[in-house]
């Protein structure tokens, strides 16, 4: 089974993402240290829900192609239940008009997306989810600019960078099944490529800022090391029945990229500084 029990180990992620390590010793940390863990937290939540609507689709195609289907089904249903859990936690915040109008557009294509997600797979479902889940993606990253453009912090634009990485690993991978099952082969190949080119074009800004801490610049070269074995095997050239061989390797890897990602976005949070903006 190719999942890496990454499902539990996000939701621990998504706790201690409300407190970073050096206030989980401290009882009652200030109003200003609330409101900045409060908005670099809202950002990661709202940025995660992107990644969430290209895995539940990529666990769908999985399953529908038999590929890994005992793995594929614990990810989809994992990947659910998070969606679900942080769609009611971002819904509990007392939002602006903008964000107000954001997660009622969330709420409304996820309640056209997750009977498909629950229903048996098929090719038709997997047609109707090839737009479905581009406009559930869309409605989760407007969610995560009304945080990000409401936010308070310099960090909040880059836990928003970093956290679109997790979703571009995930729409990767999607569309390479979309093209292993040739439903919209030409679009899904014209669109893993795009998804390529963003996810190089940060990756290679993180590696090459100067401001990035130590830490941060070490996570960045392990995230280099599992993304290249990824890209080789999502982009060698092949047809079809090539590439659905190698489609489990490709799963398995796509899920150690998030990984990676997700403890990226992880330290930048517990980075969030100690303080008011000034």
């Amino acid at each position: 089974m190719l999942r890496f029990l990454f499902g539990t180990g996000v939701l621990c992620v998504l706790a201690l993402s409300w407190l970073p390590l050096q206030l989980q010793a401290q009882s009652t940390p200030t109003a200003a240290q609330q409101m900045n863990l409060q908005s670099v937290a809202n950002v990661n939540m709202a940025g995660r829900q992107r990644m969430l609507a290209q895995r539940m689709t990529k666990a769908y195609l999985m399953l529908g192609q038999s590929i890994d289907p005992e793995g594929a089904q614990a990810i989809l249903q994992e990947s659910i239940r998070l969606f679900d859990a942080q769609l009611d936690a971002l819904k509990s915040l007392p939002p602006n008009a903008a964000q107000a109008r954001s997660l009622a557009e969330l709420d409304a294509v996820w309640a056209r997306c997750k009977p498909l997600l629950t229903a048996y797979p098929t090719k038709l479902g997997a047609d109707l989810l090839y737009d479905l889940s581009e406009e559930l993606q869309q409605a989760a990253h407007h969610v995560t600019l009304g945080y990000r453009d409401a936010g308070i912090l310099p960090l909040d634009q880059l836990v928003n960078l970093a956290g679109r990485q997790r979703m571009l690993s995930q729409r990767m991978m999607k569309f390479y099944l979309y093209e292993t099952w040739e439903i919209n082969s030409a679009p899904a190949d014209m669109e893993m490529h795009l998804a390529r080119a963003h996810f190089t074009a940060v990756l290679l800004q993180m590696e090459k800022s100067p401001l990035t801490h130590p830490k941060i610049k070490a996570q960045v070269a392990e995230l280099r090391r599992v993304w290249e074995p990824y890209q080789t095997v999502l982009f060698a050239r092949r047809d079809a029945t090539r590439m659905r061989r190698d489609a489990l390797l490709a799963a398995g890897l796509s899920e150690r990229v998030l990984e990676s990602t997700e403890k990226l976005v992880a330290m930048l949070v517990e980075m969030a500084p100690i303080g008011d903006k000034n």
